[in-house]
């Protein structure tokens, strides 16, 4: 159990988004006061201050309530203002029901326009500003009408209208600034994904203009050896447009997830064979170097599967990809004639499974011809292992 993610309730938002921040804000905005009110309470008991001991002791089992409900029935914006109420109406009481303590509630006040303007924003936070000053203002009228009796002097409850007014004004000139760079950041940032994405966009069609040049002088080649180089590359340069087309349809440029990046690259390889194409895909998120060197792996390893491991027949290949605590195991798998290493190893598609293994973090390449051919790439998530 951490502070900010359990006991603030971080772990509901994203990491490092407004949301997450607002939410550990407005939780020890939450707790610190409720802390100092029980301390007041006791004291409130202690001295005999019945009446303010009555008011603490609702106002934290109602303040305690709604926040139970947060976040999963309560939003942010709604808890805030709850918030706001409960604390604006018990402050504003505190004016003028006896407390032993009553000077250290007036500290409270200037945390309403942080909950005001940084959590609902400038409108929003000006509206209850304003509501909150017109409560001072009728607990003030009340005071001149002897309706109530204030526990301070009336100049000193100016001065403290005042005061509330100049921090939430300090207050709206920071979260006014704060949102006009934020605004432009988040403009920049949108500008960025739209450049990117078009940018995949154009590789993924420069890439198919390739696959159409190849394929077209494929037809032109009579030799079967040759041709089938030519199908080969096709099928290399088809596996790394995915990660392209996946980038350009995705929510992020930068980051590609696998679960469909490389089922995309096996119903490909699908197409081209009877043998049963078996995918169990973890979902995992890589950049795209190393999402293209696994795609390339896949490719190449299943390709060779379906040329030699089945002589006769139609056969089985299972391709897996998990997550093992801080690293990952790919593995390509066949029950077929085994692997011929004498063969095999000089070919260029088992020279791109070695060499892009190796590039991988932490990659190792480990091959098993026991039954069939196992092929299991090994390597780390973002350098750790």
């Amino acid at each position: 159990m951490t502070l900010k993610e359990d006991i603030l309730k971080g772990k509901y938002f994203p990491v490092e988004s407004r949301n997450h921040l607002k939410a550990i804000m407005v939780s020890l905005l939450v707790y610190l006061p409720a802390i100092a009110m029980m301390y007041d309470l006791y004291e409130s008991i202690h001295y005999g201050y019945k009446s303010m001991a009555i008011i603490e002791l609702v106002t934290m089992l109602i303040l305690y309530g709604f926040y139970m409900l947060f976040p999963r029935y309560v939003s942010i914006e709604r808890i805030s203002e709850i918030i706001l109420v409960i604390y604006s109406v018990f402050l504003l009481i505190t004016l003028f029901v006896p407390d032993y303590n009553a000077e250290f509630s007036l500290f409270w006040f200037s945390t309403l326009p942080i909950v005001a303007f940084y959590v609902l924003g400038e409108k929003k936070g000006i509206f209850w500003t304003g509501m909150i000053f017109v409560g001072f203002v009728f607990v003030l009228i009340l005071s001149l009408f002897q309706q109530v009796i204030l526990l301070y002097d009336k100049t000193l409850l100016i001065q403290i209208m005042l005061a509330y007014l100049g921090v939430s004004y300090i207050v709206y000139i920071i979260e006014k600034e704060r949102s006009v760079y934020e605004d432009k950041l988040n403009r920049s940032i949108e500008d960025n994904r739209l450049l990117f994405k078009e940018v995949h966009h154009r590789t993924k069609n420069n890439m198919q203009v390739m696959m159409g040049l190849l394929e077209t002088q494929s037809f032109k080649v009579e030799d079967p050896k040759y041709k089938k180089m030519f199908h080969a590359h096709v099928d290399r340069i088809k596996s790394m447009s995915f990660v392209h087309e996946n980038l350009y349809k995705g929510m992020s440029y930068e980051e590609v997830d696998m679960h469909q990046y490389l089922g995309e690259v096996l119903d490909n390889l699908q197409k081209i064979t009877q043998h049963t194409i078996i995918a169990n895909i973890g979902y995992i998120t890589l950049g795209i170097k190393d999402s293209i060197s696994l795609g390339l792996i896949v490719n190449e390893a299943v390709s060779n599967a379906i040329e030699h491991a089945y002589s006769a027949g139609i056969g089985r290949i299972d391709v897996t990809l998990q997550n093992h605590g801080k690293g990952c195991i790919l593995t390509i798998k066949d029950d077929g004639i085994g692997f011929n290493t004498q063969k095999e190893y000089q070919s260029l598609g088992m020279t791109l499974i070695e060499d892009l293994s190796i590039s991988l973090p932490d990659g190792r390449l480990d091959i098993d011809v026991n039954k069939g051919t196992t092929i299991r790439v090994y390597f780390s998530l973002k350098g750790e292992i």
